[in-house]
């Protein structure tokens, strides 16, 4: 499996209709909603490594797995 932060190899760590979790080396332990993922992937747009990164970071003191469900600020330009 992949990341879908950095598309470096990831654990799917649970799968369910609204969401997709994955354990990553680099980017951590994370939630993205699938509509989030069918999205980018529709338009062909990654996320910015770092910023993503940046963002779980600082929301894991709020929530234990932080979830994605919007890319503000999160895309590569």
């Amino acid at each position: 499996m992949t990341c879908l932060i950095c598309a470096g190899p990831a654990e799917e760590v649970v799968r369910s209709d609204h969401w997709e979790e994955r354990k990553c080396s680099e980017c951590g332990h994370y939630r993205v909603a699938n509509s989030l993922v069918i999205a980018l992937m529709d338009q062909g747009q990654i996320f910015d490594v770092e910023k993503a990164r940046d963002w779980l970071c600082k929301n894991r003191t709020f929530a234990q797995i932080p979830h994605l469900d919007s890319v503000n600020g999160l895309l590569q330009t």
